[in-house]
Parts: C-alpha cells; sequence; structure tokens
C-alpha cells in the first residue's frame, strides 16, 4: 500500500472524531459539569499511553502482523483468546454504531421506519465498505478530512458570538477530584481505541517518526472536543448542555439567523454520518481479520456478512429494549470492559520485555 505518515494521521482523527465530537460532550457535562476540561486533559493523556504501547508492539516485527507474530510473545492459546477478546468488542463496538444511527434517523427524519430496515440498509453499507479493506477506507477518510476540517474552523467561529465567555471562570473554580479521576478513565476509553493500529501493518509499515504524527492526532481531537465542550457549556450551560444528545447539531439548530450557519445542520449530518460510516466499517474489517487468524484462513472477505449480520442483530435487539441500552451505553462496567480490549498492546508489551529479557540472559 502507498500512503503517507499523514495519511494515517487523517484517517485516524475521522475514526477517534466520529465517536469523541458527537457523544462524548453530553456526557462529560452530565457528569463533570464545570470541570470536563480537566478529565478531557487526563483521559486525553492516558490515552496516549495507550498509544506508546501499541506503536511499541507494531515496531517489535513492522513486517508482519500483529495477528500472526503475537502467538511468539503471549503463546498460541492466550494469544488466540485475545483475538477473540478484541472480536467480540469490535462487533459489539459496530453494533452500538448501528443503533445510533437509528436512534439519530428514527427520531428526526425517518419517524415510523421500521428499526430494522435501517438497520439492515445501514449494514449493507458498512459491509460493502468493509470488504474494500483498509486501503479504500484509508482513502475515503482521507477524502473527508478536509471537508471535516474546514467545517470545524467555520463553526468554531459561527458559534463564538453566541458563547457566554462570563462562564469562564466557573471552569477553574469548580473541582472535585473523584469525579475528575472517574471522568479521566471514561474519557481515556474514547482516545485508548489505539488497539485497531496493529491492524495496518504490514499494510503500511510504522516507522519511528510516525508516532509523532499520531501523538497529534490525538492532540488535534482532543482540541476538536475540548472547543466543542466549552462551546456546549457557554452556549446551553450545564444543565441544559447536559440533555442534549448532539450538542453540535444543537449549536446549529439554535442560531437564529437564516445563513450558512443556521442551514448547515445536513452538511454536519453528512459528516458524522460518513464518518461513523468509516469507523464501523473498520471495526468490521478488524474483526474478520481476527476471524481469519483464529481458523488459519487466509481469506477475510467471507466472514464480512457474519460479522455484520451479527452488530445487526445485537442493535435490534437493543432497539426492542431501549432502556437496556441506554443503560449499557452509560455503564462504568462497560468503561472497564472497554478499557481492558483496550490495554491488550500493554500485555504484549511486559510479557514480551520478560520473555526476551531472559532469553538474552540465556544466551
Amino acid at each position: 500500500m502507498q500512503t503517507s505518515k499523514w495519511q494515517l494521521f487523517r484517517f485516524f482523527i475521522i475514526f477517534f472524531s466520529s465517536q469523541t465530537t458527537i457523544f462524548l460532550i453530553p456526557t462529560l457535562i452530565a457528569t463533570s459539569s464545570y470541570q470536563g476540561w480537566i478529565a478531557l486533559l487526563v483521559g486525553s493523556l492516558l490515552g496516549l499511553i495507550l498509544l506508546w504501547f501499541t506503536f511499541h508492539v507494531g515496531m517489535l516485527r513492522p513486517n508482519q502482523a500483529w495477528v500472526s507474530f503475537g502467538k511468539d510473545i503471549l503463546g498460541k492459546w492466550p494469544h488466540k483468546f485475545m483475538l477473540l477478546l478484541l472480536l467480540s468488542w469490535c462487533v459489539y463496538y459496530a453494533s452500538y454504531d448501528i443503533e445510533n444511527f437509528v436512534l439519530f434517523f428514527g427520531s428526526n427524519y425517518l419517524r415510523g421506519t421500521p428499526p430494522l430496515f435501517i438497520q439492515c440498509i445501514i449494514g449493507l453499507v458498512i459491509m460493502y465498505t468493509a470488504s474494500l479493506g483498509f486501503k479504500t477506507i484509508a482513502y475515503m477518510a482521507d477524502g473527508l478530512f478536509l471537508i471535516f476540517f474546514i467545517t470545524m474552523i467555520i463553526l468554531f467561529n459561527l458559534f463564538l458570538p453566541n458563547a457566554d465567555f462570563n462562564m469562564l471562570p466557573a471552569f477553574i473554580h469548580y473541582h472535585d477530584p473523584g469525579i475528575a479521576l472517574k471522568d479521566s478513565i471514561v474519557v481515556m476509553s474514547w482516545f485508548g481505541e489505539w488497539i485497531v493500529l496493529l491492524f495496518v501493518v504490514p499494510d503500511l509499515k510504522l516507522e519511528a517518526k510516525m508516532l509523532k504524527r499520531l501523538v497529534l492526532t490525538g492532540i488535534f481531537v482532543l482540541v476538536t472536543v475540548l472547543i466543542g465542550w466549552a462551546l456546549t457549556m457557554m452556549s446551553f450551560g450545564p444543565h441544559l448542555g447536559k440533555e442534549l444528545q448532539y450538542p453540535f447539531l444543537e449549536l446549529v439548530r439554535s442560531a437564529k439567523q437564516d445563513n450558512l450557519l443556521g442551514n448547515s445542520d445536513p452538511l454536519l449530518i453528512g459528516i458524522w454520518s460518513s464518518s461513523m460510516f468509516i469507523h464501523s466499517s473498520f471495526l468490521i474489517y478488524v474483526a474478520s481479520r481476527c476471524v481469519s487468524s483464529l481458523l488459519n484462513t487466509k481469506t477475510k472477505k467471507i466472514y464480512i456478512p457474519l460479522l455484520t449480520t451479527v452488530s445487526i442483530t445485537i442493535a435490534f435487539l437493543y432497539s426492542r429494549h431501549i432502556g437496556s441500552y441506554y443503560k449499557h451505553y452509560n455503564s462504568y462496567a462497560i468503561v472497564i470492559i472497554w478499557l481492558i480490549v483496550e490495554s491488550i498492546p500493554v500485555y504484549y508489551t511486559i510479557t514480551a520485555f520478560f520473555r526476551f529479557r531472559n532469553k538474552t540472559a540465556s544466551e
């Protein structure tokens, strides 16, 4: 695959932004209120620590896929267990994406449409995109990045006049260490999805300088979410802000002027939808790689329809029991499970350190 370090930078910005810029902000406002910026800073820093571990594992054998050499570090069956764990995480996470599509479009634009119909249509798009492979998904993200970047700059500047900057002193006067710590862990789970980086190898050879670009990715996403959080707080306040499910969209709709700002919600919806398709498709692609390795087969595409169907089924069950969906989505136990999966590179790094050290010592 012919690509650049900056292309990987742009891909992961779209991958992370599809979730954090939409769903993390109201969660932080509801729990942290004025001190949400602390959780964002600390949690994103912890996420970069997971990035370092992930990058280190990828650099152990940069010419070989982690799914292949992982067994040499952790052992055959523990490695298979990790692949199974990651496989389950990807499929379950994709079901969240599908259900989020249903909740948004079903409540705003497709009222009365059966959820299963929307889920099947979305699933077909995800299935087709995932079957195209990482190269195509990366180029899709590459094209979307410029639109995303320009739109965010324009919107942030247009929203500034509506923000109440008198609220700024409250951001530094309200502190609760317990809440800040807990929410930092929550933010870490959103910013720590770097485990998927291992699946761009060996399609894209990791190099030492690439780590700097990936760190810049984390910083870019942090700044975007931080500005979005601050604008939401200063425009709606902590009480109304936590009730908003889609903060950026509500900021647009709350604008009274009949110009670009007041009519830009279709553009925002288009960008979010495209980024979510990229996010879900890459998750299914990663899951197919896991299944291929578990079953010792070279083909990956044949598993994509089955994996997508499982995600659609989980999303359909959630649509039938929407209370369970919100309970699980906001559960701190789910956050811990997310971190267990996202910390897989940590287990390999620690094991590799002791195994290779002992091997060197015995020689």
